[in-house]
């Protein structure tokens, strides 16, 4: 062999390893895809949002894209069905869904308490201003759903007898146009809709505080079939999720501009509106309610049976916020920080 030719089969080689790494830095880069789901046009869906524009998902190896699904129960429709293998979704859906046998559970908890304003028409000033009248909420099952039914329950007023209530898909927005119109008399709302609806003249009957309890507003769900065949792929998921949090609680003008990117609104008063109202509630270990799950049971119970024997922790797995807990990644985020 000449030293001519060998010295061009060593470039060669030289060349296909170059190649090949550049080719796996490539795929490496591109990460695993992930089709993620969200389910409300509202500040609680926020640390997904940031997790996504902060590049967290790409930098724990996930190609993520999501996908908006217009309220909860359609979103456990969409989870059960196998479309999306995760989703961020609402209240008492994916707790009904498991009790009709399908393999969904909770892994996350980014909202654990029913935070909700009741926004209502200016002639409504008391809550029995509100007989004969009208309420919006976004799907049957869903958290609006559920938050309508228990403030007007608590007012001693009867869901769909003393007041109607309708399903208006298509975001809280879409609904307090509605209210605008005066084609429904109020609904339940979260920032930045909250402050949209003070600027407009709305009144606002009923705050958080009024609804009472923990309930897991805004929980993340899987599969057990899916967690079970992909594990790694939800512990990455999770791990952004969580670095998602710590950058919604740190960094405020970040936050801000990713809310403002997805609920499509600029006015800087309704923004830190959403911000200071949501980031206080998101807990930094970020574990899925047992005592929510407890009060939605208590809920369903009252219509099936089986809601009755039902135990919390069945609809739960706490092992991926507690594995991230227990070996102090979670801690180091926030360390140094109060």
């Amino acid at each position: 062999m000449t030293e001519n030719s060998s010295g061009m089969k060593i470039a060669a080689l030289v060349f296909f390893l170059l190649a090949s790494l550049a080719l796996s830095r490539s795929v490496l880069a591109a990460g695993e895809k992930l089709t993620v789901g969200w389910s409300a046009i509202a500040g609680s869906q926020a640390p997904l949002w940031i997790t996504k524009e902060a590049g967290l998902f790409q930098k724990n190896g996930l190609d993520v894209t999501m996908i908006y699904i217009d309220g909860g129960s359609k979103a456990a429709q969409a989870l059960m069905s196998g479309d999306v293998p995760i989703v961020q979704i609402g209240g008492s859906a994916p707790i009904v869904a498991r009790l009709r046998g399908a393999d969904v559970v909770l892994i996350a908890g980014l909202t654990n308490v029913l935070a909700y304003s009741l926004v209502v028409s200016p002639e409504i000033k008391k809550p029995e201003d509100l007989k004969g009248k009208k309420l919006s909420v976004s799907r049957f099952g869903s958290n609006s759903d559920y938050a309508t039914r228990k403030i007007l329950l608590k007012w001693g007023l009867r869901p769909d007898i003393d007041v109607a209530v309708l399903q208006i898909p298509g975001g809280q927005p879409v609904r307090l146009a509605a209210v605008q119109s005066k084609q429904v008399h109020g609904m339940v709302a979260q920032p930045p809709v909250t402050n949209l609806a003070r600027k407009f003249g709305l009144n606002i009957l009923a705050e958080p505080e009024d609804f009472g309890s923990a309930y897991p507003t805004t929980p993340i769900a899987s599969r057990v079939s899916f967690i079970n065949e992909k594990r790694e792929t939800v512990r990455k998921f999770m791990r952004a999720l969580i670095e998602g949090v710590h950058v919604y609680k740190t960094q405020k003008e970040f936050s801000k501009k990713a809310i403002a990117k997805y609920v499509k609104v600029t006015d800087a008063e309704v923004l830190e509106d959403s911000y200071q109202f949501f980031s206080r509630l998101v807990p930094t270990k970020p574990y899925p309610t047992l005592e929510g799950i407890r009060e939605a049971l208590a809920e369903l119970a009252e219509k099936d049976p089986k809601a009755r024997a039902a135990r919390p922790e069945d609809f739960a797995d706490l092992s991926f916020v507690k594995e991230l807990e227990e070996s102090g990644f979670i801690d180091a985020l926030y360390k140094g920080k109060k």
